[in-house]
């Protein structure tokens, strides 16, 4: 046997854990495009009763009540579990992922509840190099990252696109650090990113990302937002805009 055939395949398990909770893969619609949603944004995605829970793939799976091509989830945190949990969606039918989520803010004019999209991520992962991607940056979907933007531009939603950084150590972003990949243009730092666009690429499927900051690193230190309203106000103009789009599968040329 070759030494770097890889020995385990997503679809195997997700077959099994499908069957065992009552559901034929190849019978059922999974949603072809699939909202990964942060911890609150996914709650506030449940209590509006917008999606109903359908299946056991990645997590809760829940599916527009209007639209069964699109769905939702709660994300897994830091780039192993958003990559398996990525694994699982795609094996079970999913075609586009869109991570929706927090991100702290790095550069000198950025603000507590800007929403940012993302064109990519730099690398500070090991999930990239594990999947033969050994690269710094590690891009996003184009097609699928310019529909998202133009989509939030025409509705009036105030967003930034650019590159960020994606790191496994979200409590050790040093000052040098913030200089290194501002200067390399990043708006935000997250955990997730790069482990969901690499599943992307290596299953070559699609997709992409959304932030809204929730904190600042800058001259200042760092600058936490979550006592005000700038979060929540951000977070409610997306999910406004998911829902009345994607419920009855209506989107923006």
């Amino acid at each position: 046997m070759d030494r770097n055939y890889v020995m385990t395949e997503p679809k195997d398990l997700v077959c099994i854990e499908m069957k065992n909770a009552g559901f034929d893969l190849d019978n059922i619609k999974i949603p072809k495009r699939v909202f990964l949603l942060a911890d609150s944004i996914y709650d506030a995605m449940v209590a509006k009763k917008c999606g109903t829970y359908k299946y056991p793939l990645g997590g809760k799976l829940y599916v527009f009540n209007d639209n069964t091509d699109v769905g939702f989830i709660k994300s897994q945190m830091c780039s192993p579990g958003i990559a398996i949990q990525a694994e699982d969606l795609i094996a079970g039918g999913v075609k586009e992922l869109i991570h929706i989520g927090f991100a702290g803010g790095l550069q000198s004019d950025m603000n507590v509840g800007q929403c940012l999209i993302t064109d990519g991520a730099y690398n500070d992962t090991a999930i990239a190099r594990l999947y033969g991607f050994d690269y710094d940056f590690i891009e996003t979907s184009k097609a699928l990252t310019d529909e998202l933007y133009d989509l939030m531009k025409n509705n009036s939603i105030d967003v930034r696109r650019g590159k960020h950084w994606t790191t496994d150590a979200g409590y050790r972003e040093t000052w040098g650090q913030v200089l290194d990949y501002r200067s390399k243009g990043a708006l935000c730092v997250e955990m997730e990113g790069v482990g969901l666009f690499t599943i992307a690429k290596y299953r070559k499927c699609f997709a992409s990302a959304i932030y809204v900051v929730t904190d600042v690193l800058n001259e200042n230190g760092w600058s936490l937002g979550w006592e005000g309203n700038e979060i929540d106000r951000s977070v409610e103009k997306i999910i406004k805009l998911i829902t009345y789009y994607y419920r009855k599968g209506r989107r923006e040329d």
